[in-house]
């Protein structure tokens, strides 16, 4: 965790990875709107587009010093609406249905949709209360790999093939645990960040 060092202007959103980040929220619906049309290869190819995107401006912002105080409180944003907002999507199309009749196997699915939207939205109202303290939350090490195997096992769920589904599935609760770890990191050092 860090001090933040400046304040938000709007010439930070003309930054090249901040369009990027930009063009990664507006893909969202269209990912919805192509699974809703059952059209899986569409809706794989351009989520993965907007996970490499993720890690593409992430780099130019590094390479080339355009990093911005709104960059790091877009980016992660971006990451977990497009993350959760897919994730609802395959729950509804029933992607996420671990073992059909079983009562309490099937609950996973939908037990799995609400921990990550749990941790997200906790995760965001921790960045905003350090953000109203003078601290950033930048995402670690354990935060990016959590969205990593999201990134993948939604990749895998997405194409809807019977052969990687299952991978797709257990990928997902991988990241679940994943996110779980990551959020009390996230907590801890934001705690022991706190200004006296």
């Amino acid at each position: 965790m860090k001090r933040q060092k400046d304040s938000i202007h709007q010439s930070d959103f003309y930054l090249l990875p901040n369009l990027i980040t930009v063009s990664r929220v507006i893909a969202v619906p269209l990912i919805i709107l192509l699974l809703y049309w059952d059209f899986n290869i569409g809706a794989t190819i351009t989520f993965v587009a907007v996970a490499i995107s993720d890690g593409v401006d992430g780099y130019i912002a590094r390479r080339y010093q355009s990093e911005s105080r709104l960059g790091v409180l877009l980016d992660p944003l971006a990451d977990k609406l497009i993350i959760v907002c897919t994730m609802i999507m395959l729950l509804w199309l029933g992607r996420l249905d671990v073992a059909g009749d079983e009562r309490l196997l099937s609950l996973l699915g939908p037990v799995m949709v609400i921990v990550t939207v749990g941790r997200e939205i906790a995760v965001t109202g921790l960045r905003g209360i350090a953000s109203s303290v003078g601290l950033v939350v930048p995402a670690d090490r354990g935060g990016k790999i959590k969205t990593a195997i999201q990134f993948v096992a939604i990749s895998l769920l997405l194409l809807n093939w019977e052969q990687v589904l299952i991978w797709g599935q257990i990928l997902l609760g991988i990241s679940v645990l994943a996110a779980l770890w990551s959020g009390f990191r996230y907590f801890v050092h934001f705690v022991k960040n706190l200004p006296a």
